[in-house]
């Protein structure tokens, strides 16, 4: 019979948070976490957005008011 072993973490904060999330883009998330054996959904998603805020460039409008 195979051990159950569990691994712990460290301990994160987190902050409970509801968004709306497109269907089709949440159906993607949770095929990527499935096919890749990730942590969770969350994790993922958290990950996605770290990496979003350090690599975003913001456009200036150029156009005049």
């Amino acid at each position: 019979m195979a051990d159950f072993i569990v691994k712990s973490r460290k301990k994160k904060d987190y902050t409970q948070f509801t968004a709306r999330i497109e269907t089709d883009v949440l159906e993607n998330v949770r095929k990527i976490v499935n096919e890749n054996n990730l942590i969770s959904i969350n994790e993922f998603i958290n990950e996605s957005l770290k990496f979003a805020i350090k690599n975003m460039k913001i456009m200036e409008d150029d156009t005049d008011i």
